[in-house]
């Protein structure tokens, strides 16, 4: 997913005099930190992000945000609305939005309790995503179904790729070929177990369920996303990828962070199951597309296309991707055998 939002630059500064105008305040002092300028003002601490979102996304993100919090979800910074009672201003060069400053620290996810705390947090979001009808001028791209087609194509990718490669005599292969060459073969059976399981899932019904409940995702749970504040609560930024989508792919996406960095330790994986499923209870359809889905190689059809097709690696990286996701490739099987087939 293309992301859209500029990375602050040290020494470049927002529009203050528009936002001042428009939002009624005096900004006192102006400081990036990552993706956003954090503002002392008049009033006090705020958050200012740009985005090149289109309009109707960002409407959506901002309605989002507001949903979850009328639905008790308030562990998160609400957008501030202007003067005027808009939730954005327009910019000559992109769009800027304000919301409240969290102040804390990111989480850390290998810390036990941090962790419970972050899981838990996601489960509750997902309970209050449910329901959520944007206006039409919040419309946006859904990202509902697809699933199987999708994991279809990026395992034609690979098979495709191999066949392209064996094309050539394997005395002039690149290096990031003969790389490739020496870690497709499992990579290819994980991918096409993978499928396989989604195909047999429940993954329909899962869908029709997920459709009617109208939940959305936050799209990049991640240990820099959840804050933890100074009181010992934690909450959630950077709503930029939120989106309609089963709920599945936060968890899976979140779970494969985790396992990588832990080796797929088979109890870090079900405890994380069993604190999100005491919170917000997953059907076994749910429990069985999730297995498929940590089954593919995500990450490494990611460096093959972003190597070979994109080019949006280089070669070292690309590699480098490749020979991690193989290195675990029997501690990854091990724990896809002691995956729970119920909660």
């Amino acid at each position: 997913m293309a992301n859209k939002v500029e990375a602050v630059k040290k020494g470049v500064q927002p529009p203050l005099a528009d936002v001042e105008a428009m939002y009624g305040i005096r900004v006192q002092k102006c400081v990036p930190v990552r993706a956003v300028w954090k503002l002392t003002t008049d009033r006090g601490e705020y958050a200012l992000k740009k985005v090149v979102h289109a309009k109707e996304k960002l409407m959506f993100i901002y309605q989002a945000t507001e949903h979850l919090w009328k639905n008790g979800f308030t562990n998160l910074a609400r957008f501030i609305p202007t003067r005027e009672g808009h939730p954005f201003i327009e910019g000559a060069d992109g769009r800027y939005f304000l919301t409240e400053w969290i102040e804390g620290r990111e989480s850390d996810l290998e810390d036990p309790a941090e962790l419970k705390q972050a899981v838990e947090l996601m489960a509750r979001f997902h309970l209050a995503s449910r329901g959520f009808v944007p206006t039409i001028d919040a419309m946006t791209k859904t990202r509902w179904a697809g699933w199987i087609e999708r994991f279809e194509k990026e395992l034609q990718d690979l098979v495709t790729q191999k066949l392209r490669i064996m094309e050539t005599p394997s005395d002039q292969w690149t290096e990031m070929e003969q790389v490739f060459m020496q870690t497709i073969e499992p990579m290819l059976e994980m991918a096409e177990t993978g499928v396989k399981l989604l195909h047999q899932s429940d993954f329909p019904q899962v869908l029709g369920r997920e459709r009617k409940l109208r939940g959305f995702i936050h799209g990049d749970f991640t240990y820099h996303n959840f804050i933890l504040t100074a009181d010992g609560n934690m909450s959630v930024i950077d709503f930029d990828y939120c989106a309609f989508e089963l709920r599945v792919h936060d968890l899976a996406r979140f779970m494969r962070k985790m396992l990588r960095r832990s080796h797929w330790d088979v109890d870090l994986g079900h405890t994380i199951l069993s604190d999100y499923h005491a919170i917000a209870p997953l059907c076994d359809g749910e429990l069985e597309v999730l297995r498929a889905v940590l089954y593919f190689p995500q990450r490494y059809w990611r460096a093959v296309e972003r190597g070979f097709v994109s080019r949006r690696y280089t070669p070292q990286n690309a590699m480098k991707k490749m020979k991690q996701e193989v290195a675990d490739i029997e501690q990854w099987r091990m724990f896809m055998q002691k995956y729970p087939s119920t909660l």
